[in-house]
């Protein structure tokens, strides 16, 4: 199956391409992704990699390796990777090529994922259901990814007229000639309670109900 994601981040192209070196960062942003405990990451070597999904009643927890492929002329590159679930005996493999391009907002994410699932847990690799799967990943990961990043992108300041800029300086002038006010002091804010973590696990039933939900509205 094939499928196409894309996302965009408030960060320079040179900056996100950093990003996508450090593969502990890009597992972290991944909901459900894990490298194995104790594993030492060294590159250009397999990944050991874990995922859990769960779907209803079922909880698969994905074992595997992975490598990753870097085109630094092209800002570009592939991950490809195996994994099985000892549970379900299921397995899944799969490449996932990207590339980076320049966005008036910063970067923009091509994504075009081409996998197959054997077993059990292949009688869920619809396409809609897939899909919808595709789509929340590709999402959380790129909100996790946007929190990682250090900067974004600040759009350039305006051309300043010559005439604007002197008044601009003579208004200054004049403010800070004024006197200081200094504002009552304010109370301290209430705490704000935390929000709760997110799952470690994707949890693809409520995608499923969303999914045949959808279908027999399109059938009616």
């Amino acid at each position: 199956m094939q499928l196409e994601q894309s996302f965009t981040l408030a960060a320079e192209p040179a900056r996100v391409w950093q990003a996508f070196h450090d593969v502990r960062l890009m597992v972290d942003c991944l909901p459900g992704a894990s490298i194995k405990p104790g594993a030492e990451v060294v590159d250009g070597a397999e990944i050991p990699l874990l995922f859990k999904v769960k779907l209803g009643p079922i909880a698969a927890g994905f074992a595997g390796q992975g490598q990753l492929a870097l085109d630094e002329a092209a800002q570009s590159g592939s991950f490809a990777g195996a994994a099985v679930d000892a549970r379900s005996n299921s397995r899944v493999k799969g490449q996932a090529s990207f590339a980076l391009w320049p966005d008036p907002v910063g970067t923009r994410v091509t994504l075009a994922v081409d996998f197959a699932i054997t077993g059990s847990l292949a009688q869920f690799s619809r396409e809609g259901i897939v899909r919808a799967l595709a789509e929340q990943l590709t999402r959380q990961f790129a909100d996790n990814l946007q929190a990682r990043l250090p900067q974004a992108v600040q759009a350039p300041a305006p051309p300043v007229d010559a005439a604007q800029d002197a008044a601009a300086q003579a208004a200054a002038a004049s403010v800070a000639c004024a006197p200081t006010v200094f504002p009552a002091p304010v109370p301290p804010a209430a705490p704000r309670a935390s929000a709760p973590a997110p799952a470690a696990a994707i949890d693809l039933w409520s995608l499923l109900k969303l999914w045949f939900r959808g279908l027999f509205a399109r059938r009616g």
